[in-house]
C-alpha cells in the first residue's frame, strides 16, 4: 500500500489503486478479529440478543435473555442474525461471525471515504485518505467488534457521497435519490435518528452559508422516498405493536434523552474533551491534521473544503455539548478530517512554520506513548511473551514506519508522508489489538467460564449452569448461556440455588470477602482482572454449588 501510494497524485488511479485499498483496510481490521473475546458491555449485549434472535425466529423483537432491548432498532441484529443464518452454524456460532457485519461495515466505509472524497480532492487524495482513515484506533476497534457503529458508519458515508456530487454538481438522478434515500434508511434501522443526523446537518450548514439549497432539489424525488419509507416504518410499527409502545419508551425516554441531559453511566465529561482525545483516537493522523490547518482555513470558501467543514463542524460540536461522552461517537466525523488533512497536504509542507512543525511533531508521541503503556502493562501483569512481542512488534514497526514518514516529510513528499502515517497506524493498532486479545487479566470473564467448565466436567456435564452473583457482566450471559442468572451483590445467599453442575461467580468485595460461602457452595478457584465494562478491577471467587454437606 505505501508503495502505490507514494506513486499517485491528483491525477486519475486505475482499478488498482481500489484493490490495494481494500486489502489494506482488511490487513489493517483482522489482526485479533477472531480472538479478541467479546467485549463488555455492548457487544456481548448485541451479540447475545442476536443470538437469541436466531434460536427463537423472532426477527420482530429484540430480548437479551427475557428482558426486552428497546435502546436501538432491529437493523444491526438483522445483519448479525443474517451472517449466523448464512454461517450454517447456527445460534452457537463462533462470535467472528457475529463481527462480520462490523467488519464489512468498516471496510466498506473505509472505500466509501474514497468514494466522497474523490471528486473533492481526486481520486489519489481520496484513497489516501481512506487509507489514513483506516489506520485509525476508532475505526479498528469498531470493525472488531459486534455492535452498531461500523455498519452505520457505512451508511452515513453513502448518503455524504450523493450529497458530496450533488453539491458539486456532478451529477443528477434518481438514482443518486435512491442511493441517498435508502442509504438514510437503512442508517435509520441502525441506530435511529443519529445517521440521518450528518446528512442533514451537513446539507443545513451548506444552505444556510451558500444561501441556497437548489442543488438538492433532485432528492425531493417521490418514489425514492417512497421506497425509504417502506424499508423502514414497516418493523417500527410491529416494534410498536408488539412492545404496545415500549420500545419508544427505551429508545427514547431511557437511553437516547439522558445522554443528552447528563452523562449516562458515568461516561460525562466537559466540552473540549473530544478535542483533547483526538491526539489518541485520531492518531496517526491528527499530527498531519495538525500541519493542514493553515491550508484549510486558507481554502475554506473553496467548495471541496466549504462541504468538508459543514461536515465536520457541526457534528463535532454537538457532541462536544451533549455531556455524555463516549470515543465512538465522533467517528462520523473523522472521515471528513482525513479528507480535508490529507486533501491539503501538499499545500501544508510548502508553507508550514517552524512553530507547527514542532506541534505537529509532539503530535506524533501520543499514539507511540499508547502503545507503550500497553507494553508496559502485558509486562507488569506477567501476560506471557505472546502479549509482549505482539505489542513490541506492533510498536516497533509503528516507529519505523513514522521514520520513513518523516523522511519524507523533509523531502517534501506529502503522498508517502500520508502513506507512512497510515501503515504506522495500521501496524501500531494491529499489534496491540493482538496483545490485548492474549492478555487474561483483561478477560475475567473468561478465567471464571474456563474454571466453571473444569467444575462442571468434573461432574460429567456438558456445560455449567452459571450464576453471577455481583458479578453481572453481559459477557457472563454470552459465554454461559441464555439461562445464566444475575444477581445484584446485595441479593441474599438463600438466592444461590445449589445443585448438580450450578457455579456460582460471586465478586469479592470489602463485605462479601469476610462472608463463608452459601450452603451446599465451596471455593474453587479465585481469578482477578481488569473489567472493562464496569471499568475497575475485579476479585471474583468462583464457588462449586453442586450441593457438598
Amino acid at each position: 500500500m505505501t508503495v502505490a501510494a507514494a506513486r499517485i497524485s491528483g491525477r486519475a488511479v486505475p482499478s488498482l489503486g481500489w484493490i490495494a485499498l481494500a486489502l489494506f483496510a482488511l490487513l489493517t481490521f483482522l489482526p485479533a478479529f477472531a480472538t479478541l473475546p467479546v467485549v463488555d458491555r455492548d457487544e456481548a449485549r448485541f451479540a447475545q440478543a442476536s443470538r437469541q434472535m436466531v434460536e427463537s425466529r423472532d426477527f420482530v423483537d429484540i430480548r437479551f435473555q427475557d428482558e426486552a432491548r428497546h435502546k436501538k432498532p432491529v437493523g444491526i441484529y438483522w445483519l448479525q442474525s443474517g451472517a449466523v443464518l448464512a454461517s450454517m452454524q447456527g445460534p452457537e456460532a463462533d462470535l467472528w461471525i457475529y463481527r462480520l457485519p462490523s467488519l464489512a461495515g468498516a471496510l466498506l466505509a473505509v472505500l466509501l471515504v474514497a468514494v466522497v472524497g474523490a471528486p473533492l480532492f481526486g481520486t489519489g487524495p481520496a484513497l489516501l485518505a481512506a487509507a489514513v482513515f483506516a489506520g485509525g484506533l476508532v475505526i479498528g476497534g469498531e470493525a472488531r467488534i459486534a455492535k452498531t457503529d461500523a455498519a452505520l458508519l457505512a451508511t452515513i458515508l453513502a448518503s455524504q457521497a450523493v450529497l458530496a456530487r450533488l453539491y458539486l454538481r456532478q451529477a443528477a438522478g434518481h438514482g443518486l435519490a435512491y442511493a441517498f434515500w435508502l442509504s438514510v434508511a437503512a442508517g435509520i434501522l441502525i441506530k435511529g435518528p443519529i445517521g440521518p443526523m450528518v446528512p442533514l446537518f451537513t446539507a443545513a450548514t451548506l444552505a444556510i452559508l451558500d444561501r441556497r439549497a437548489d442543488w438538492l432539489r433532485p432528492l425531493w424525488s417521490l418514489w425514492p422516498i417512497v421506497v425509504a419509507l417502506l424499508v423502514t416504518v414497516p418493523w417500527f410499527v410491529a416494534i410498536t405493536l408488539r412492545s404496545d409502545g415500549a420500545f419508544w419508551l427505551g429508545s427514547v425516554g431511557t437511553d437516547l434523552l439522558p445522554k443528552i441531559a447528563s452523562g449516562q453511566e458515568g461516561k460525562g465529561a466537559p466540552p473540549g474533551s473530544y478535542l483533547l482525545m483526538l491526539f489518541f483516537t485520531f492518531w496517526p493522523a491528527t499530527p498531519l491534521l495538525l500541519l493542514a490547518l493553515p491550508a484549510i482555513w486558507r481554502a475554506r470558501r473553496e467548495p471541496a473544503t466549504r462541504f468538508c467543514l459543514a461536515w465536520a463542524l457541526p457534528v463535532w460540536l454537538l457532541y462536544e455539548a451533549i455531556p455524555t461522552k463516549l470515543l465512538h461517537y465522533t467517528l462520523p466525523v473523522f472521515p471528513a478530517l482525513a479528507l480535508l488533512t490529507v486533501g491539503h497536504l501538499p499545500a501544508a509542507l510548502t508553507s508550514a512554520r517552524n512553530w507547527l512543525k514542532g506541534l505537529a511533531a509532539l503530535a506524533i508521541l501520543p499514539g507511540l506513548a499508547f502503545g507503550a503503556v500497553i507494553l508496559t502493562y502485558a509486562a507488569t501483569t506477567n501476560a506471557g511473551p505472546a502479549p509482549l512481542l505482539l505489542a513490541g512488534a506492533g510498536l516497533a514497526g509503528a516507529i519505523v514506519a513514522i521514520a520513513v514518514g518523516l523522511r519524507a516529510f523533509a523531502g517534501n513528499e506529502p503522498w508517502r508522508l500520508a502513506a507512512s502515517f497510515a501503515a504506522a497506524g495500521a501496524i501500531l493498532y494491529g499489534g496491540l489489538f493482538s496483545a490485548v486479545a492474549r492478555m487474561p487479566v483483561l478477560w475475567p470473564t473468561d478465567a471464571a467460564i474456563a474454571s466453571a467448565k473444569e467444575i462442571a466436567a468434573a461432574q460429567g456435564c456438558d456445560r455449567p449452569r452459571l450464576t453471577g452473583w455481583g458479578y453481572t457482566e453481559p459477557s457472563l450471559v454470552w459465554r454461559g448461556g441464555r439461562e445464566t442468572r444475575l444477581l445484584p451483590a446485595a441479593a441474599s445467599a438463600d438466592a444461590i440455588q445449589p445443585g448438580a453442575c450450578q457455579v456460582v461467580v460471586r465478586a469479592i468485595d470489602a463485605d462479601s470477602a469476610a462472608t463463608p460461602p452459601p450452603a451446599g457452595c465451596r471455593s474453587a478457584a479465585k481469578v482477578e482482572g481488569l473489567a472493562i465494562g464496569a471499568g475497575k478491577y475485579v476479585r471474583l471467587d468462583i464457588l462449586d454449588c453442586r450441593g457438598l454437606p
